[in-house]
């Protein structure tokens, strides 16, 4: 979208919006995509097989 200001206060407010829209995006894309890690019980790892 194209914006014209007809102020300068307008102009700011214009960039303000948009840098705190840059901001969220980056917040979210960084939330979304960071990786993920589940720490694992050692007791369960370290039992006998069930099977054998």
């Amino acid at each position: 979208m194209i914006e014209t200001a007809q102020t300068a206060r307008i102009e700011q407010a214009f960039r303000d919006a948009h840098a705190e829209r840059a901001k969220a995006f980056a917040g979210l894309f960084s939330w979304l995509f960071k990786p993920r890690t589940a720490p694992l019980n050692q007791p369960v790892l370290t039992e006998p097989s069930r099977c054998a």
